[in-house]
């Protein structure tokens, strides 16, 4: 089976870390059930969690939406590179559309405006950012959608939502079934989130939207397609983006700034899924093992 490594969100914390290999992921698009039912792996998952001391959140759900598990799904944590993946699809989706073109390009530049009260914001070196390098240069919008995605630049991703307009990402989001999700913000913008207006998502809400990428059903099956060859693109350390060819988590795997592990993934094979955990209270490598064994007993289950 292929493990599509979603990070940790998308972004400051870490993707299911199934293992360092990237492979293709399988096209097949599973046919899906009348009725989804619980998964029978829950009381085992439970017992784990309750031994591990973590408090943690789980969204699951097999491709073919036969089975599903949530557990505390409705908790928001923040994640930024997970919050950069509605900004890739409602640019998909606006080029389906002929709104735009890929082809499209956009001077970069560091500085922003924030959504309180339109004052200047930077994003400087400091950032790490490998943009505010190329600071008065032009570059296509799928240039800006690669670095967004596969190097989690904040620059990329403000100059996206620049275009596309928060709004209309939001509300890709709900038409996803996303509710839970919310784009509040440019990347970077402190004085926003010092306002409580906080880019956060949950469990559910990720799961939601990974699923529907899975199975080719956002925007056409060929956006789908390239938008996940994106993700598996995204080799950042602990990167809740990619593909890997091992039931393994523990590879990437990093801590968000509060210390949360944020995973997520689209496995794709025998057994294909979707899984999201939000892991408090762990160390790294613990939270690691954990989520590892959650996951093989929730394929196990299928």
């Amino acid at each position: 089976m292929a493990f599509m490594r979603l990070a940790s969100i998308f972004l400051a914390a870490a993707l299911l870390a199934l293992a360092s290999a990237i492979v293709q992921p399988v096209r097949a698009q599973e046919s899906p059930t009348s009725a989804t039912h619980e998964s029978s792996a829950r009381p085992d998952v439970e017992d784990l969690i309750q031994q591990s001391g973590a408090d943690v959140s789980v969204a699951f759900r097999s491709l073919d939406g036969g089975q599903e598990l949530l557990i505390r799904a409705d908790r928001p944590f923040e994640d930024s590179l997970s919050m950069k993946i509605p900004v890739m699809i409602e640019l998909f989706a606006q080029a389906e559309d002929r709104t735009l073109r890929l082809t499209d390009t956009l001077r970069v530049h560091p500085i922003f405006r924030s959504v309180t009260d339109r004052s200047p914001y930077t994003i400087d070196v400091a950032s790490g950012d490998d943009l505010v390098h190329a600071a008065g240069r032009t570059m296509t919008l799928r240039d800006l959608c690669e670095a967004m995605i596969t190097r989690n630049s904040d620059i990329a991703a403000n100059l996206l939502i620049e275009r596309l307009g928060l709004e209309a990402i939001q509300s890709r989001i709900h038409t996803l079934g996303g509710d839970g999700m919310v784009l509040a913000s440019g990347f970077g913008d402190a004085k926003a989130a010092a306002r409580g207006l906080k880019n956060v998502t949950t469990a559910r809400a990720l799961m939601a939207i990974l699923l529907a990428l899975a199975q080719n059903q956002v925007v056409s099956e060929d956006a789908s397609q390239q938008m996940v060859g994106l993700l598996a693109d995204s080799r950042l350390p602990g990167s809740i983006v990619g593909i890997a060819s091992s039931p393994s988590l523990a590879a990437n795997q990093r801590p968000s700034p509060s210390g949360d592990q944020h995973d997520a993934a689209i496995i794709f094979g025998a057994r294909s899924f979707v899984l999201v955990t939000d892991v408090r209270g762990l160390t790294p490598q613990g939270s690691s093992a954990l989520v590892a064994q959650i996951s093989r007993l929730l394929a196990a289950a299928i």
